[in-house]
């Protein structure tokens, strides 16, 4: 039998984190083909998204797991919480969830809301009781409820994308990972899309990270990564140079991370879904693993 040893924890890069949700520095993870992401450095604010964006076999559902704690391969430092989630991973996880990741963990499309709601709580050891408080502060947030008799492939495609972050988000969490969170969504709804995604991350003062197609919906004070196409990096479009924020040569492989500034004009009035109703619901999902991982990569959730 063998077993790993974790690192010591890095009482620096905790102190680092004091204020922020989630804290990684030069985080990265190869695989047997090469770099599958990083290296990256990241801050995330309570309430504040992160909009991933690459091209397909970037690494985003990998990075997904990763800084939600359940990548194996990932190295470098991750304080979630602050919690080192490289000296201890199970800790760290507990303050994490999954929404969606790829093919693996995804709401069953047969099942009705509430039978999702009901396997969610199994799945992640919530009392249905306390489940249905949280449901019904999810609905007074975001301003309407979806009708759980429903099955989860007759919903909207935005339906879908909010219930399946709202399912996550029964226990309380301060990271939340959805993948796809744009894909079928109309390009029209994806600014709703991510206002809602917003108002959720008031429920614990979390953070909400959201693997894309692209970034043009990205809301103002979010974090934009963009991963390079690997092997194609002539393809990539830099927003910036290639220089980092200290004037060194920066790795053209590396993600590039930008805030997203706030434009006091670009505000508008929170809309309701047309096809929105009483009550609420939200979503399950399967088991997890990312592109370019392996089953031996992650814990479930």
């Amino acid at each position: 039998m063998r077993f790993s040893k974790r690192p010591p924890v890095d009482t620096k890069a905790v102190e680092d984190a004091s204020g922020v949700v989630l804290h990684a520095r030069d985080l990265n993870a190869q695989g047997r083909q090469g770099m599958i992401f990083g290296p990256l450095d990241m801050d995330l604010a309570p309430r504040q998204l992160a909009v991933i964006h690459g091209p397909a076999g970037a690494g985003k559902s990998a990075l997904l797991l990763a800084l939600c704690g359940r990548f194996r391969r990932t190295r470098g430092t991750l304080v979630i919480d602050g919690i080192d989630a490289m000296a201890e991973p199970y800790r760290a996880i507990q303050r994490t969830s999954v929404a969606r990741i790829a093919d693996y963990v995804v709401p069953e499309d047969r099942l009705t809301l509430n039978e999702s709601l009901a396997e969610r709580c199994h799945l992640d050891a919530v009392n249905l009781k306390k489940a249905e408080d949280r449901v019904r502060q999810i609905e007074e947030i975001v301003g309407f409820g979806i009708d759980r008799s429903c099955e989860f492939e007759q919903l909207e495609a935005i339906e879908r994308a909010v219930a399946s972050v709202a399912l996550a988000m029964l226990r309380e969490t301060k990271v939340v990972v959805i993948d796809d969170a744009d894909v079928m969504v109309p390009h029209n709804q994806q600014k709703l899309l991510f206002e809602m995604f917003s108002k959720l991350t008031e429920l614990d003062d979390s953070t909400i990270i959201a693997a894309t197609v692209d970034d043009d919906m990205a809301p103002p004070g979010s974090l934009d990564v963009e991963l390079p196409a690997h092997n194609r990096v002539h393809a990539v479009k830099y927003l910036h140079t290639n220089e980092d924020a200290d004037d060194q040569p920066r790795d053209p492989g590396a993600p590039e991370v930008t805030q997203i500034p706030f434009d006091s004009d670009n505000t508008a009035p929170f809309e309701i879904p047309h096809k929105a109703h009483d009550a609420t619901d939200d979503h399950v999902d399967n088991n997890s693993q990312a592109e370019n991982s392996r089953p031996d990569n992650s814990p479930r959730r």
